[in-house]
């Protein structure tokens, strides 16, 4: 059996030609503009969060930490950073206070 979602009504001001964009997107996906925002929106906060992360990482959050803010497990994060050319460890001393536990 399938679970519901509770959806809550919500409103929001748009410019018009956000809205014929989002309208345009909707047709193409053949949903409704409603769908459209739903989707649109967890996208875009899910790539907010995967940033975040990034960022918070290279400013010295711990690699799992930043994998769990990004919501993604450790080989997602790792291709998330190599995509940005971003390398795990960052300089040779964090590398060896690693190793030595």
């Amino acid at each position: 059996m399938l679970k519901t979602k509770e959806l809550v009504r919500t409103n929001v001001m748009l410019d018009r030609e956000l809205l014929k964009s989002i309208d345009e997107f909707a047709k193409d996906m053949a949903e409704d503009r409603s769908t459209a925002i739903r989707q649109l929106l967890k996208k875009a906060i899910s790539e907010e969060k995967v940033a975040l992360a990034v960022k918070k990482f290279q400013e010295g959050l711990s690699f799992r930490k930043a994998a769990e803010m990004a919501g993604l497990d450790y080989w997602d994060f790792q291709f998330e950073l190599d995509k940005r050319g971003i390398p795990m460890v960052s300089s040779l001393s964090f590398a060896r206070r690693r190793i030595k536990g």
